[in-house]
């Protein structure tokens, strides 16, 4: 039973095993990737299957219609998806000042900042607090190094910006740090072609997230820009003639299937459609993790299966490719036999929120023994797991989706402020009700 109190929600243990067929919401990820693109290709683009249930997503179109960009939402389907229709502007927005507003849309920042910065325009972009938190220093340096004219409005190395006139000093090869984000990598891999030239972006470090800047490699092609690796992490953006207009239908958000797919390891049988083993996203590699923990699992060509595990098996798992739904694993964990061990989240401390510390925080209320380094964290569950616990989520939606799965595994809990899962998927919730209750 799920009972909704103001701002916090009610779960109750299931009392059936779960059995459900689900089409999700398109993923935040491309569609924050697809639709910018879009907005600065040569023509008209039709995109299939926007998430209008992501807040981060109706930002980023907020956004380009504020640059001036002619969006219309041609139909909305029943999953909470529309398809739109975006003129794009040939890489010259028809606005040449805008003051955005971003939230706490990590990806509406940083690649709209790489894009804007080598524009000809004056822009400013900012968010709620948590925003300008979130470094992005990283990505400032790299776009200065190619003549960008931005200035730090408050603190050093984080948003707001202020973004001037693009004065082009016709470097050939640009240098940034991949070691917290990879986003910064993808802003400019969108942003490049814009120059009309040949230039090179070499990560000098080490890149986490590689799947995601996969993701932007697959959908610049399909806007006809060419990138080339030369060698490992060293990317050539090719002389282009323009991103060119498309039409294109958005997966479902991996992500977001981790949560149901995990349902189905702890308590049942659930099918993830128009997912597979041949996703853009790298998180649909989630699934052969659940596998690890006894899950038994299916990829087929049009869908994603996970059955309900015998015993859940502790893992010592990297999941420096998957840091979002490492979460869920966080939370199964509660549920394995023995210490379950996640590495390679050092991201998860510069996300919507510190993650590492509201994981073990929330965990250690829950009766787990929890230790953590800056990029790891280990966790051994209890005789017996607390219930009735309130969850605080941090104003992070995957906090209150990954948490809810507690519930699933037999345990009342209270999920507070849970509508912070509008960030991504809004109706959370109600098809939680629906798979679990129902």
């Amino acid at each position: 039973m799920l009972t909704q109190q103001q701002k916090n929600i009610y779960l109750t243990p299931i009392n059936k095993p779960i059995k459900a067929i689900l089409d999700l919401p398109g993923s935040k990820s491309i569609a924050n990737r697809v639709l910018p693109l879009a907005a600065i290709a040569d023509g008209i683009s039709i995109i299939h299957n926007i998430p209008d249930v992501a807040e981060d997503v109706q930002l980023m179109l907020e956004a380009l219609v504020e640059l001036g960009i002619k969006i219309t939402k041609l139909s909305t389907a029943l999953n909470g998806c529309s398809s739109y229709q975006i003129e794009g502007c040939g890489g010259k927005f028809p606005k040449a000042s805008a003051d955005l507003f971003l939230g706490n849309s990590g990806t509406s920042i940083r690649f709209l900042s790489a894009i804007l910065a080598v524009s000809s325009g004056e822009y400013s972009l900012t968010g709620i607090q948590r925003m300008k938190e979130r470094p992005i220093g990283d990505l400032v340096n790299a776009l200065c190094q190619l003549g960008c004219n931005i200035t730090y409005l408050e603190n050093e190395a984080y948003p707001p910006l202020q973004i001037s006139p693009f004065c082009d000093n016709q470097i050939k090869q640009i240098s940034i740090s991949g070691k917290i984000s990879s986003q910064y990598l993808t802003g400019l891999l969108l942003a490049m072609p814009l120059l009309g030239r040949e230039i090179q972006i070499k990560i000098y470090d080490e890149l986490i997230s590689r799947p995601y800047v996969e993701i932007t490699l697959a959908l610049l092609k399909l806007f006809a820009i060419e990138v080339v690796e030369l060698e490992t992490n060293l990317f050539a953006i090719k002389t282009n003639s323009g991103y060119k207009a498309t039409e294109y239908t958005v997966e479902p958000d991996a992500s977001s299937a981790s949560y149901f797919l995990a349902m189905a390891t702890l308590a049942g049988q659930v099918q993830i459609n128009n997912l597979s083993a041949n996703s853009l996203q790298g998180d649909k590699n989630f699934a052969q993790v659940l596998a690890l923990m006894g899950s038994e699992v299916k990829y087929a060509s049009d869908y994603i299966e996970c059955r309900q595990a015998k015993n859940l098996i502790a893992i010592d798992v990297d999941m420096e490719d998957m840091p979002d739904v490492a979460m869920t694993v966080a939370i199964l964990a509660l549920f394995a036999e023995g210490v379950t061990t996640i590495r390679g989240i050092a991201s998860w401390k510069v996300k919507e929120t510190d993650r590492l510390i509201a994981i073990a925080t929330e965990l250690t209320k829950l009766g787990a023994t929890v230790n953590y380094t800056n990029d790891s964290i280990s966790i051994l569950p209890p005789q017996q797991i607390n219930s009735n616990i309130a969850i605080d989520t941090y104003n992070d939606h995957r906090m209150a989706m990954c948490f809810s799965l507690l519930a699933v595994g037999g345990i009342s809990v209270v999920i507070n402020d849970f509508s912070c899962v509008g960030k991504t998927f809004a109706n959370y919730f109600e098809l939680f009700d629906m798979v679990v209750y129902q």
